[in-house]
């Protein structure tokens, strides 16, 4: 928020005093019980208070002053559903006003209106393509269309009903067991005052790794309203189950791919939206008072209904921020191309953003249809959903799926990858479970020497075959020579691992493109390196590396900066790992120390730590065994087949047999629950066993005499 906007708020406390002082004593500025003040568009208000409405003969409205085309109007609590009602009949929004506790509350928010952008200080960029690529591709619409009708089956979401509180606790519920098992994630309850609203809101909170005092807030509210009656049913399907359920598919991608922000995510359900934007207006005003860093707002209400399948989006522009408006828009061409958006304006308090750009903060609002159809533009019509507020709104509605949501979640992976930044950390691990497919599972695989009978580039004598997990498909190609050595990872940043190969003849790089298969070279390293690709620089590409043992220094080419980084760790005879250790995002060098049993890590958040760990004649299995998002030193020990974990979280370790004399350790993430699975790779009858954390025992054929199983060849001894 701009130094400007923070005098302007505390100058309007002083302006309460000047304008106040002798009206203390009239009695339309005292709280009788069930009082409340709103604040509304006055022309708007004009238009329901002259309609001669039935329900208006129960309301009770006291104009009291007027700012910025706002009016200060003091009811009761009581009355603001008719008003909500009421204006979505006569206006088709959301409530359109905001409710508060005291009238000093309700004029400080009429001097603040203002539909003008807010005044930001974030540069926009676009450049962290590799992870929002890889979230955007993996939204689904199955899990959204179930969360609208898992909230949608409550008879209502009223804030003061009991329903509300249950609908409430399911969400809590369900993102809590999304985000199991990450320690950056918190979920909480954001309780408000007794007089604003009974039903909590939601938070969900993930710690970002460089910036945590940064916060980028996507919110949607949670409650729902029939506008006939409080004791009809309000399934809200799309106002705004819809928008609740695109917010948690984004957090299960997120959570799913690893994904780890360098600014603080916070998904926020508020509370009470219908009856005042009240759950959101405690936040904000909460935030403004705490000094909050908050860089950017999206809100998501009401995203799976359109009368108009032409348009994907409509920006709101009034009480928006423009600059981050057009930021928006440059996402969806980046990432969701072909997509076309539209504008339109909804005036004052008709969603949570306002909350949100009332206190001077960033704020967005993408919305589904045409809310208030310009006469000007020829043909026009509105086209957001027309039963919300009624028992009709349901996912029947949307013909019984979810897919117009599905832009709306990848606008907000992208918003989120993109100003949150960060990556994820399964990429860096991508070159560890030879994800040849994209679908976040090991595939098994082979490198086959001196083999013939496969077009390939000029000169190739040996054969890679890969089993995708994705399709159970086949794949085989020539690349490479016998005496080259397997260094497969994600060289491009498409979310795909690469077929690759060091050459130590000439210190050539060699890698086969998984976008099409296409290869490219290049000189890095000199006689006697060893290959240790990984990704050091978080922008999920694989850096090429190598580790000269000689001298026990470590050069990298990162791919972010195309410079070099030189890192002097370890010692003559040393063996060179990679792995994210500390689970910021970025892989770490380590070493292997035969000679002593000891395993060296050079964390990039906490620097060097040791392990005496192993025997002689045992091979590194380094993975993230206990799927806490951090590698865990680990090693296979032939003599007796049996696998030794020290774990991340405390040093601790366990110790469980797998295989027979002979195998070949291939561990990797052959079910895609974040967890390194047990494998091996028998050479006498082909076949590999793996013994998967979620899937369970599979046994696959695949392989020839003389082949090297990929998984194993990052493993040292």
């Amino acid at each position: 928020m701009s130094i400007l906007r923070k005098i302007a708020v505390f100058a309007f406390a002083a302006l309460f005093a000047v304008v106040f002082s002798g009206v203390s004593g009239d009695s339309a500025l005292k709280a009788e019980k069930n009082d409340v003040w709103i604040t509304i568009e006055a022309s708007e208000m004009e238009q329901v208070l002259s309609s001669g409405e039935r329900a208006l003969k129960g309301l009770r409205m006291t104009r009291l002053d007027e700012r910025n085309g706002i009016a200060v109007v003091k009811t009761r609590v009581n009355d603001l559903e008719i008003l909500s009602s009421l204006m979505h009949k006569h206006h088709h929004k959301c409530g359109g006003f905001m409710a508060h506790d005291t009238f000093n509350e309700a004029l400080r928010s009429a001097l603040l209106a203002s539909p003008e952008s807010s005044v930001g200080q974030v540069t926009y960029t676009i450049d962290n393509q590799s992870t929002a690529t890889a979230m955007v591709a993996a939204t689904e619409e199955m899990p959204i269309r179930q969360m609208i009708l898992d909230l949608s089956s409550y008879e209502t979401r009223r804030h003061n009903s009991d329903d509300g509180q249950l609908s409430a606790n399911y969400i809590n519920f369900r993102w809590s067991t999304l985000a199991a098992g990450r320690e950056d994630i918190s979920v909480s309850f954001y309780e408000h005052p007794q007089a604003t609203t009974p039903q909590p809101s939601v938070i969900l909170t993930i710690e970002g790794t460089e910036s945590p005092d940064e916060l980028v807030i996507l919110g949607g509210h949670q409650d729902s309203i029939n506008r006939f009656g409080s004791t009809l049913a309000a399934p809200g399907a799309d106002d705004n189950a819809s928008g609740i359920a695109s917010l948690t598919e984004a957090i299960r991608v997120i959570v799913e791919s690893g994904f780890r922000p360098k600014k603080t995510v916070q998904f926020m359900a508020y509370a009470a939206e219908e009856v005042g934007l009240r759950g959101s207006q405690d936040i904000a005003q909460n935030y403004l008072a705490e000094n909050r860093n908050v860089v950017g707002v999206l809100q998501l209400d009401m995203t799976n209904f359109t009368a108009d399948p032409g348009t994907d989006f409509v920006f709101i522009t009034d009480f928006t921020n423009s600059e981050q408006n057009q930021f928006l828009k440059d996402l969806v061409d980046e990432y969701l191309p072909g997509s076309i958006y539209d504008e339109d304006t909804c005036n004052y308090g008709c969603s949570d953003h306002a909350s949100w750009h009332r206190e001077g903060f960033v704020a967005s609002f993408p919305h589904e249809g045409i809310i208030t159809p310009d006469p000007e533009i020829p043909g026009q019509i509105r086209t957001s959903n027309p039963e919300i507020h009624t028992v009709d709104d349901t996912i029947e509605l949307s013909e019984n799926h979810a897919e117009n949501s599905v832009p709306f979640v990848k606008l907000a992976l992208a918003y989120t990858a993109e100003l949150a930044k960060g990556v994820l950390t399964t990429q860096s691990g991508a070159r560890a479970v030879f994800d040849f497919d994209g679908d976040s599972k090991t595939d098994v695989s082979v490198f086959r020497p001196n083999a013939s009978g496969l077009a390939g580039a000029e000169g190739s004598a040996s054969q890679w075959w890969i089993l995708n997990s994705s399709d159970q498909g086949t794949r085989g190609m020539a690349f490479g020579n016998s005496d080259d050595i397997p260094v497969v990872a994600d060289y491009t940043g498409d979310g795909k691992a690469d077929v690759a190969f060091f050459r130590p003849a000439s210190s050539e790089w060699f890698v086969l493109r998984s976008e099409d298969d296409s290869f490219f070279a290049f000189p890095f390293g000199t006689a006697g390196d060893v290959p240790a690709p990984g990704d050091f620089d978080g922008d999920g590409t694989a850096d090429p590396a190598v580790f000269r043992p000689g001298s026990g220094t470590w050069f990298i080419l990162r791919s972010s900066d195309s410079q070099l980084q030189v890192i002097p760790f370890g010692v003559a005879g040393d063996q060179p790992t990679v792995a994210d250790f500390d689970g910021d995002g970025l892989d770490d060098v380590a070493i292997y120390r035969s000679s002593e049993n000891q395993f060296w890590q050079l964390r990039s958040t906490d620097g060097a730590i040791g392990y005496q760990f192993g025997s002689a004649g045992d091979r590194t299995a380094i993975g993230d065994w206990t799927g806490d998002g951090k590698a865990d030193v680990a090693f296979f020990r032939p003599s007796d087949s049996s696998w030794y974990v020290v774990r991340s979280e405390d040093s601790s370790f366990f110790a469980f047999p797998w295989g027979a004399s002979g195998d070949v350790p291939s561990p990797g993430d052959y079910d895609g629950d974040g967890s390194t699975d047990p494998a091996v790779w028998r050479p006498s009858d082909k076949t590999w066993y793996i013994l998967g954390s979620t899937s369970g025992f599979q046994a696959v054929e695949f392989g020839a005499n003389g082949d090297t199983p990929l998984p194993s060849s990052i493993s040292v001894q």
